[in-house]
């Protein structure tokens, strides 16, 4: 089997997750969104993601314009996770906010805080760990322990299936993850991303680490990549 082939096995089950961009936090943890009709607005993909594998989709209101499944997309869009719409959020009026850490601006978070429902954030921490702490947090928050554990524990089985399964390859790859090349441009992930996540879960070298500044995202000249 190649290893180009090996490397798609691995990552399925890692990627939905964990490919969110924020700083780590602590959560708000034991807090639940309501007592009375739960209609949440999740802001962050992998929290709207979350949301859909626990099954609880259909409490969903609104979500930002990072959110998959597809299905999500037919919700009201309340703006990209780092500059989230207030506005567009409270016009669905949620019992509640579930947000990855790290979104922003700042104004607009504080707005969302302020709003009648409790705001709370998952924290991401790039690491197997960091994922199973996201699932059990939108778990807590939305009142489904039992079916956050199954989760967790389904994730937490497949991490490990993944783990073991890249431990095995002898041929070390060097990667480059690219964000963009908006206008010829190269933008790539650094430190303190997603990718440091799934290079540590695959354990391969990102390519061009020893030019890259330890800084989440790093401009690169086509010559050195």
């Amino acid at each position: 089997m190649s290893v180009a082939f090996r490397f798609r096995l691995v990552l399925a089950p890692m990627l939905g997750v964990l490919l969110a961009t924020a700083l780590p936090a602590e959560a708000n943890e034991g807090v639940a969104v309501s007592s009375g009709p739960l209609w949440i607005a999740s802001i962050g993909g992998s929290m709207t993601e979350i949301v859909y594998a626990l099954g609880e989709e259909s409490h969903l209101v609104a979500r930002d314009s990072t959110s998959l499944p597809k299905a999500a997309l037919k919700l009201p869009d309340g703006g990209y996770m780092r500059q989230p719409s207030p506005e567009g959020v409270l016009s669905v009026n949620p019992s509640g906010v579930i947000a990855l850490h790290g979104s922003g601006a700042k104004k607009a978070v504080d707005v969302l805080k302020k709003s009648n429902g409790p705001f709370i954030e998952a924290p991401e921490h790039y690491s197997h760990e960091g994922m199973l702490e996201k699932i059990r947090v939108v778990g807590k928050a939305l009142g489904v322990e039992a079916k956050d554990e199954r989760l967790a524990a389904g994730m937490d089985a497949k991490l490990k299936a993944a783990e073991k399964q890249t431990s095995s390859i002898k041929e070390r790859k060097r990667i480059l993850f690219v964000l963009s090349t908006k206008g010829g441009k190269i933008l790539a992930p650094g430190s303190s991303t997603a990718r440091d996540g799934v290079m540590l879960l695959l354990r391969q070298r990102p390519r061009g680490e020893d030019r890259q500044p330890s800084r989440p995202w790093c401009p690169l000249l086509a010559p050195a990549v």
